[in-house]
Parts: structure tokens; C-alpha cells; sequence
């Protein structure tokens, strides 16, 4: 039973609701909040490095359209990403019928997963993304990027794109290059490269690995007899340091 103060609270409520539009109430979809993510180089045949991000292989249950729209309205959707799908079923606001699991031929949901989603190509975007304000101009499908990265889009459907470095070296730029944006991506280095990785703990040797990287912006830039004699002191250097007595 209400007694005068509720009665009263409810009244002002019920008053003020009326004087406001009726999209004021709406419900509001859950968004997915950008986290950490990690890329991991996978050899392939010929030498190279196939980069993959750390979502899953296999498709994820999505919420189904007509549920979409009956509780967030017309429209809402196309609006949604699938990661905001799963954000509001990790938070529990949609299960059992609610869902559905993408498959292949014929499922829309699926193609978008596949062309957005798998770990191969969802590598190439986050990269590509991550890029896109250093190296304006050259993230053209197929362009060999300064750090080593070359992105390209496939022509087949479902959409298919790929990361891909040619060597160990140009997948140790890119992994520095990576760590220097600052940003959420990691490149997680093979164990197979630590040895390879140690010897650019050299200042001078990490400034020649990552020269491409950094002399667009350089205000001035070496010759190249004095690149040639800087690497040649490093190298030496390293060589020295083989026969040093361990701490």
C-alpha cells in the first residue's frame, strides 16, 4: 500500500515522465569496450610469418535479429557490431533462444564473422587500423609497409585478409614498430627469435633495425657510409661481447 510520501514521490515521477519524449526510456544496447589484444606470428612454409589475433577459430553465438529489434528497436540491428552482441551475452541480458551460432553457406552472420571476426583477418585490421595515421599512403592492398608488414585483402568471399611479414628480422621491426604506437596490440615474439631479439638490446643496432621505420620523420638522416661504419661498430661489438666473461 502507498502511504502520502510514496503516493506523492510516484505522482512527480508519473508528471515529469509525461513531459519527456518517449525515446528518453529506450533501452540502450550494451557496447564492447576495446581490450588488450594480443598477434601471433605463425610460420608458414616458405619462411614467412602469417600474423594471427587471439580471438577464437570457430564462430561465437550471436543474438538474433528479430530478438535485436524488438527490444532495442528498428534498425538497431546493423548498428551493432558482433563483439556487442557478445559483450551483452558475457553480461548475461540474452541466452538460450535468444542466440544463435553463425555456420557456414548461406549464413550472413557467419560470412560476417569470417570477414571481420577470424583470427587471420581481424589481425590485418587491428594492424591496419593501428597504421593507418604513421604510413599514410602506403597501406594499399599488397603494399610492403617500412616496418616489414605487408597487409592485403583477397578477392574471395567471405572477406579474407592477411598480415604478413618475410622474414625474422622484418617481423622483429614490426614487433618494435608495434610497441612504439603505445596502443592495446601486442606482438607476441616466437620463443624460436629470443637469441635474435637479444642482439638488438645494442642502441646503435636497434637505431639501423629501425631506420625505415623512423626516417620519414628524421630531421636529419645519415649518409650511408656513416649507416655502413655504425653498423660495423655494432656487429663488431656484438661479436666482442660473445667472449666476455657472464656477470
Amino acid at each position: 500500500m502507498l502511504n502520502r510520501r510514496r503516493f506523492m514521490a510516484v505522482s512527480v515521477m508519473a508528471a515529469v515522465a509525461a513531459t519527456l519524449p518517449a525515446q528518453t526510456f529506450a533501452a540502450t544496447p550494451l557496447r564492447a569496450i576495446p581490450k588488450h589484444r594480443r598477434i601471433f606470428p605463425k610460420r608458414e612454409e616458405d619462411g614467412s610469418w602469417l600474423l594471427h589475433s587471439d580471438a577464437p577459430y570457430e564462430p561465437r553465438k550471436v543474438i538474433r535479429p528479430e530478438v535485436i529489434e524488438r527490444v532495442f528497436g528498428a534498425g538497431a540491428f546493423n548498428r551493432l557490431s558482433q563483439r556487442d552482441h557478445w559483450a551483452m551475452i558475457e553480461a548475461g541480458w540474452f541466452s538460450g533462444p535468444d542466440l544463435h551460432l553463425p555456420v557456414p553457406l548461406g549464413d550472413p552472420a557467419y560470412d560476417v564473422w569470417k570477414g571481420y571476426y577470424h583470427p587471420v583477418t581481424e589481425a590485418h585490421d587491428l594492424l591496419r587500423h593501428l597504421f593507418a595515421a604513421k604510413y599514410p599512403g602506403r597501406l594499399r592492398s599488397g603494399s610492403y609497409l617500412p616496418n616489414g608488414l605487408t597487409l592485403a585483402e583477397h578477392p574471395c568471399t567471405p572477406r579474407y585478409a592477411t598480415a604478413r611479414v618475410h622474414s625474422d628480422i622484418d617481423l622483429l621491426r614490426c614487433l618494435f614498430d608495434v610497441a612504439s604506437m603505445g596502443s592495446l596490440i601486442e606482438v607476441v615474439l616466437p620463443a624460436e627469435l629470443s637469441t635474435l631479439r637479444a642482439e638488438y638490446d645494442d642502441p646503435i643496432r636497434m637505431e639501423d633495425l629501425m631506420w625505415p621505420t623512423t626516417r620519414l620523420n628524421a630531421p636529419t638522416g645519415l649518409t650511408l657510409e656513416q649507416k655502413m661504419r655504425r653498423s660495423y661498430e655494432a656487429s663488431q661489438r656484438a661479436a666482442l661481447a660473445q667472449h666476455l666473461p657472464k656477470a
